[in-house]
């Protein structure tokens, strides 16, 4: 999986980006098994809900939402557990 980590536009406020990378973080637990093109139209519906006094729209907020939606995908994913035990098994 390859991950695209942009910068924040600048005209996006420390409490905008922390709403939309809450969102995106939350959107793996929401939604787990969906791919980002079957989230994300839910995360834009959702962002109207939680953007609290942004006025920024979804577009706005997008790269922010989903990059943070990327790298909680990520750490939840079973390939990335690293506190899963290490198993040995025996040669046959």
């Amino acid at each position: 999986m390859v991950i695209h980590l942009h910068a924040a536009p600048r005209d996006i406020d420390e409490v905008t980006s922390a709403r939309a990378r809450a969102l995106g973080e939350l959107a793996t637990g929401f939604y787990p098994d969906m791919t980002w093109q079957k989230v994300e139209p839910q995360m834009a519906s959702d962002w109207s809900r939680v953007r609290g006094d942004s006025q920024l729209g979804w577009n706005e907020v997008r790269e922010e939402a989903h990059a943070a939606w990327q790298v909680a995908k990520l750490s939840k994913d079973v390939c990335c557990c690293d506190d899963k035990p290490v198993r040995v098994t025996a040669a046959a």
